[in-house]
């Protein structure tokens, strides 16, 4: 189904926010409405968004949520959330709230319903991530899992990691994770430089198996354990996130323990599929969920709020105010709390 915007509509939206662009200073803004920083506020799935103190008023609301109507943000994001080809470029669903989806959910790509797909594959993570945690899972000579190392790279390697830091306070206190995704030798020398390849366990994640960038560092560290444990310790301390079998099975990696996931899921929104098994290791299956639970209430929040409290969308149009109307070109993003740093 196509979604086309309203051409005119969408015009007259362009053109009344390029009129409001000679909007006064922020101190101006103030002066006039003190009450804005209690008015320019959503709050959704505990989090409190504040942007009274972007250069806002009450017009240029009007007019970015003209816009998102004219543009059919709602009917576009139902044709996501219906699993329709959005991706034009490669043709695909982009459907990545199924992987946080809840027991009884339905999700269809391409006539299949593939919350049960999904479903298999945490159960699989979970019942491996408690094998490493509670020690029954052991490496080539009988050595409990101490290290978690993450190879892969772009969103194979940032969300993992990224997510790893910022949940640390949770990590198994005899469990460290590390993460290896720059192609210079520095980078995975210094990551083995500090482990025991008795127990350390590598996580190769790669949909094809094919990425130049992850090989070569999977290589390298299967060298490093080779050269200490021997060819069979492979088995043991290799796991793969991966769909292609054959190549997984042919770098020596039991082809039992490899996880999959599916081409709908963007690089940069797979951290809750199979590419955060080593994440689930650190944290546990049970705050893994607890993760994917704050996703999916932001799902629903994004799915059925109205665009003028859509949290997403709000601070998608007010991005969209400042940079395609105000002409500033440069997005700050400042956390505060260091493990979000």
């Amino acid at each position: 189904m196509d979604h086309l915007p309203d051409g005119r509509a969408l015009g007259d939206a362009w053109q009344r926010l390029h009129e409001l662009a000679d909007v006064p200073h922020l101190r101006v803004l103030f002066d006039d409405d003190p009450g804005r920083a209690q008015r320019y506020v959503l709050d959704a799935v505990d989090l409190h968004v504040d942007y009274s103190k972007q250069r806002i008023t009450d017009e240029v609301f009007d007019a970015l949520v003209a816009l998102g109507e004219a543009a059919d943000v709602a009917g576009r994001r139902e044709a996501m959330l219906s699993g329709e080809h959005i991706n034009v470029t490669e043709d695909r669903a982009v459907l990545h709230t199924a992987l946080r989806s809840a027991a009884g959910d339905s999700h269809v790509v391409d006539g299949d319903d593939v919350d049960h797909q999904v479903h298999v594959v945490l159960a699989r993570m979970a019942e491996f991530a408690e094998r490493v945690r509670s020690g029954e899972w052991e490496g080539g000579t009988g050595e409990r899992i101490r290290t978690v190392v993450n190879i892969g790279i772009g969103g194979s390697h940032l969300g993992p990691e990224m997510a790893a830091i910022a949940l640390d306070a949770y990590r198994h206190p005899e469990i460290r994770c590390r993460f290896v995704s720059n192609i210079d030798g520095a980078d995975v020398a210094g990551v083995l430089a500090d482990a025991d390849p008795e127990s350390t366990l590598f996580v190769v994640a790669s949909k094809t198996f094919g990425t130049i960038e992850t090989l070569t560092n999977a290589t390298t560290c299967r060298r490093w354990l080779v050269a200490a444990l021997g060819e069979d310790a492979v088995e043991s301390h290799f796991v793969a996130v991966s769909t292609n079998a054959e190549k997984v099975s042919a770098f020596g990696i039991d082809t039992d323990n490899m996880f999959g996931f599916w081409d709908w899921v963007g690089g940069r929104y797979s951290l809750d599929s199979a590419i955060g098994l080593s994440l689930m290791i650190a944290i546990g299956p049970d705050r893994f969920e607890e993760m994917l639970a704050g996703f999916r209430a932001m799902d629903e929040h994004f799915a059925t709020a109205p665009l003028d409290a859509n949290l997403p969308v709000v601070m998608g149009l007010v991005g969209l105010w400042n940079n395609n109307v105000l002409g500033a070109e440069t997005k700050a993003v400042l956390p505060y709390a260091q493990e979000l740093a």
